[in-house]
C-alpha cells in the first residue's frame, strides 16, 4: 500500500512539470510545504485505504490474530504512510516526466523491499548492508507492524524503530522541500 502511495506521489509533481504548470504553481503565493501537502492528499488517502483493505484481509480472510492495539496500529500506519509518501514526492521533485518518476519510484521500492527484511532477513546480510537497511523506513515499519499484529507489542518495545521512521521522514521531507525550492529559483 505504501509502495503504491509512493509511486502515485512520484508522479504528481512530475506531471505538473511535464504539463508546464509547475512554473505557474511556483510563482503563486503558495509556500513549498503547502504545495507538497496539497499534492500528497490523494496519494496518502488511497494508500491508507489500501492498507486498511489489506489489514482486513490479513485478519479476516487469512485468520492472522490481531494481538495488539488496533488504534495504535492505525495511527502508526498513517504516520508510516506519510513518510513513504515523502520518497515519492522527493523523486517527483527532480524527475522530468511521469514515466521517469514512476520507474525511479519502482526501483527505489524494489531496493527498499530487498533491504527491509521482507525478502531476506536483515540479520543474514553483511554488516555494511545491515547499516544501509536502516536508511529505509520499511525496515523499521515491518518490525513495528509485526510487533503490534503478532506479538501485541506496545510503543515501549519498538520506540527506536518509531524514532527512526520519524527522523527519516523529517530528512526526506526536508530534502523534498529544498529540491522544490531550488526548482522555484531556477
Amino acid at each position: 500500500a505504501a509502495a503504491i502511495a509512493a509511486m502515485l506521489a512520484s508522479m504528481v509533481i512530475a506531471k505538473e512539470r511535464e504539463l508546464g504548470t509547475l512554473e505557474q504553481l511556483m510563482v503563486t503565493p503558495l509556500r513549498t510545504s503547502e504545495l507538497v501537502i496539497g499534492k500528497s492528499v490523494m496519494a496518502v488517502s488511497l494508500g491508507y485505504a489500501l492498507f486498511l483493505l489489506m489489514l482486513g484481509m490479513v485478519v479476516w480472510v487469512f485468520d492472522v490474530p490481531m494481538r495488539g492495539s488496533l488504534p495504535l496500529l492505525m495511527i502508526l500506519s498513517f504516520l508510516y504512510m506519510l513518510v513513504e509518501l515523502g520518497w515519492g514526492l522527493m523523486i517527483s521533485s527532480f524527475a522530468k516526466t511521469q514515466m521517469q518518476a514512476l520507474l525511479i519510484a519502482f526501483a527505489v521500492v524494489m531496493v527498499m523491499v530487498i533491504f527491509s527484511g521482507y525478502a531476506f532477513p536483515v540479520d543474514t546480510m553483511p554488516p555494511f548492508m545491515q547499516t544501509i537497511s536502516n536508511l529505509f523506513p520499511l525496515k523499521h515499519w515491518l518490525i513495528i507492524f509485526r510487533g503490534i499484529l503478532l506479538k501485541g507489542a506496545g510503543i515501549q518495545e519498538f520506540w527506536p524503530q518509531l524514532l527512526a521512521i520519524l527522523v527519516l521522514g523529517i530528512i526526506i521531507y526536508t530534502i523534498t522541500i529544498i529540491l522544490l525550492r531550488r526548482n522555484k529559483l531556477e
